[in-house]
């Protein structure tokens, strides 16, 4: 099989069935919540299978697969926490890491690589969905949100987060102009010059982890440290200068997850910092002390 069709849908259905926990636990760990994803009735999509929460704002998680996309709803009566219309750096992240996990555990493996996935924010979820152009038999999957305590036999679920595909044509969402970097500038503890950067490729189209190419991680240069005196500190003010000792000509450490990734040189780019990569997989050596009697 290869992208979506009628034939993979019941593929689909199995799959959500089976990775409710761990779509349970994404959605926990992106919003700080304690709920419980139950599967909850499936079949053909219609704009009358959603309520007026739909109509609404909410965010979006969409999974583009070749020229077709599979969106899920997340209305904002859930309620979703104040962040999400302007997520910041972290929350972003948070919302990134969300969509990718929930396409991995939507989208069963032979079907193909997921080409895009993004959460973001709409004002109207409806009209983000009928706008992508669902196709004729698009198939409409429900997520049974309850809270976590609670069981589910009898009772009426907390919210619904209706997945829907495939959308013909798939969404886009605006994003603002990234800002470039500034010039990175010392301070008191560290001087640190951050932005993101796209994951290792990983080229075999057989490889599971090809999901998490586009997964943006944490790049951190870090240009020097030192420790100052809390009299110093105070007495800091516009066009105070601090010294630190490390040479200019010296090897800057481009972290990873706080762990020294590679070493470069710090280069001007235009009007912009950059880092000219000298070596990769660099790891701190110490010295030895042996005390001799």
């Amino acid at each position: 099989m290869s992208g979506f069709s009628q034939e993979n849908v019941e593929a689909i259905f199995a799959l959500a069935g089976e990775s409710m926990p761990a779509l349970s636990d994404s959605f926990n760990q992106c919003f700080d919540y304690k709920y419980r994803l139950e599967l909850g009735e499936s079949g053909v999509w219609s704009p009358e299978e959603l309520d007026d929460a739909f109509r609404g704002p909410g965010l979006v998680a969409l999974f583009q697969l070749g020229g077709e996309a599979m969106v899920g709803l997340i209305p904002a009566n859930i309620p979703l926490p104040e962040w999400y219309i302007t997520p910041g750096d972290s929350q972003t992240s948070r919302l990134q890491t969300l969509a990718l996990e929930w396409s991995m555990n939507l989208i069963p493996m032979d079907l193909g690589d997921v080409d895009e996935f993004k959460t973001y924010y709409v004002d109207s979820l409806l009209n983000e969905v009928s706008q992508g152009a669902p196709s004729d038999w698009a198939a409409l999957l429900r997520m049974n949100l309850f809270q976590a305590e609670d069981e589910s036999d009898g009772q009426s679920p907390s919210a619904v987060i209706p997945v829907i595909w495939p959308l013909t044509k798939p969404p886009v969402a605006d994003s603002p102009e990234p800002e470039p970097d500034p010039v990175p500038q010392p301070s008191a503890s560290s001087a640190n010059s951050s932005h993101s950067i796209p994951a290792m490729d990983l080229n075999s189209s057989l490889n599971p982890l090809n999901r998490i190419n586009k997964m943006p991680v944490q790049a951190i240069v870090k240009l020097a440290t030192k420790k100052i005196e809390m009299k110093q500190l105070l007495s800091i003010c516009p066009g105070s200068l601090i010294t630190f000792d490390k040479p200019c000509e010296d090897p800057l450490d481009m972290y990873i997850n706080n762990q020294v990734y590679c070493q470069g040189e710090a280069v001007k780019i235009g009007e912009h910092f950059g880092l000219k990569i000298d070596q990769v997989g660099f790891k701190q050596e110490y010295e030895t002390k042996i005390i001799e009697f």
